[in-house]
């Protein structure tokens, strides 16, 4: 509202579509936290019930080779002794071969759900960082149209309201009412004589008595007076240079009012 005092960085306005960008820095959210927690499942590997079932999976096959592996010692004594026969003798080998061969696949069964690869963790660290990146542009999207406080200052006017396009005049006229300063317009002429620092008297109609200032910023730039002045010889159309100056003692709280100031021999019209 017009007069409202407002602080740097308060939410002015918010633009059409924040509401859909809303949504997708949402989805992007949710999106990133999913993906985390797919790495986390990456790392974990396999489920504590499943490692827990193939390890008495490979147990159990390493005990039956280990039987099996005796029963070729025997036959193999008895072979030697003529007891059993040649085929006896190459079944009990094939059976612990075979043994052998189930006990290493259960190893190996074992072994990726436990193990992560180094290359599935950096896929799933890039999908992570992919989805980062999106969320931050959504983030970056939602504050695009979100119009904020650049200063602290006081609201002067408003230039659109709620439901209306913003139009060239912006959206609002905002000022830092509590140390307002002057604007002193310069003939090029004098502009030679300028420095920052050099002392300077602020007269106004509204004001009871001169102010002392200084000059706080000197332009370094000449253009052409645009604005009427009391001064029809200074005024419109004059080539001049502006001239901050900061009072010693606050002025009223009043922009655009007409100034007249003095800095050292040269007089000016100024407006705080």
């Amino acid at each position: 509202a017009e007069g409202e005092a407002v602080k740097a960085g308060q939410i002015l306005a918010v633009l059409d579509g924040h509401d859909i960008r809303e949504a997708e820095l949402r989805v992007a959210e949710r999106t990133l936290a999913l993906t985390i927690l797919q790495r986390e499942q990456t790392v974990a590997g396999a489920k504590g019930a499943d490692i827990a079932a193939q390890r008495d999976v490979l147990a159990a096959k390493e005990a039956r080779r280990d039987m099996l592996d005796k029963e070729w010692d025997r036959r193999k004594a008895l072979f030697a002794r003529g007891y059993v026969t040649q085929q006896a003798l190459d079944t009990a080998d094939a059976d612990r071969k075979t043994a052998a061969h189930e006990v290493a696949q259960a190893e190996n069964t074992l072994k990726s759900q436990t193990e992560t690869r180094d290359i599935d963790d950096r896929v799933a660290q890039a999908r992570i960082a992919v989805d980062r990146a999106s969320l931050e542009r959504a983030e970056a999207q939602v504050e695009h149209l979100v119009i904020r406080a650049p200063i602290d200052g006081t609201v002067l006017s408003l230039q659109s309201r709620g439901g209306e396009a913003i139009g060239q005049d912006g959206l609002l006229r905002l000022a830092p009412l509590d140390r307002p300063e002057v604007v002193a317009e310069v003939a090029e002429d004098e502009a030679g004589r300028l420095v920052e620092g050099m002392p300077a008297t602020i007269h106004a109609r509204f004001l009871d008595r001169p102010i002392k200032g200084r000059v706080s910023r000197v332009s370094h730039e000449v253009y052409r007076e645009k604005r009427p002045a009391s001064d029809v010889l200074t005024g419109r159309d004059a080539r001049v240079v502006e001239v901050d100056v900061t009072p010693e003692t606050p002025l009223p709280a009043i922009l655009g009012a007409e100034v007249t100031v003095r800095l050292g021999s040269v007089d000016t019209a100024a407006a705080p």
